[in-house]
């Protein structure tokens, strides 16, 4: 039996370059996983950079960097408005 990918994964992050990786790399393994969408909040590190870097190829992978820290419920409702898939589930960054 074979599944339609239908979730999407959302990722809030703000200087999460230790621990984004993993993160979405987890989520990517994920059959079921349509898309990822990580909402960088404004962090002062290199957490977009590292982001991009372990998705490789992987289309499935969004990055919205938000221009002023809001927090982290701020940053999963903008992932919630940008996504497409009918089913959510929410990955800490760390």
């Amino acid at each position: 039996m074979t599944t339609t990918p239908s979730i999407a994964v959302i990722i809030a992050a703000y200087n999460a370059r230790n621990t984004i990786g993993r993160a979405i790399n987890s989520a990517l393994a994920s059959p079921e996983v349509a898309e990822v969408i990580v909402v960088d909040d404004a962090s002062s590190d290199d957490t977009v950079d590292i982001a991009r870097q372990s998705a490789g190829a992987d289309t499935r992978l969004a990055i919205i960097r938000q221009q002023e820290n809001r927090g982290p419920s701020a940053a999963r409702n903008r992932a919630l408005r940008e996504s497409s898939s009918p089913f959510v589930a929410v990955l800490d960054a760390d």
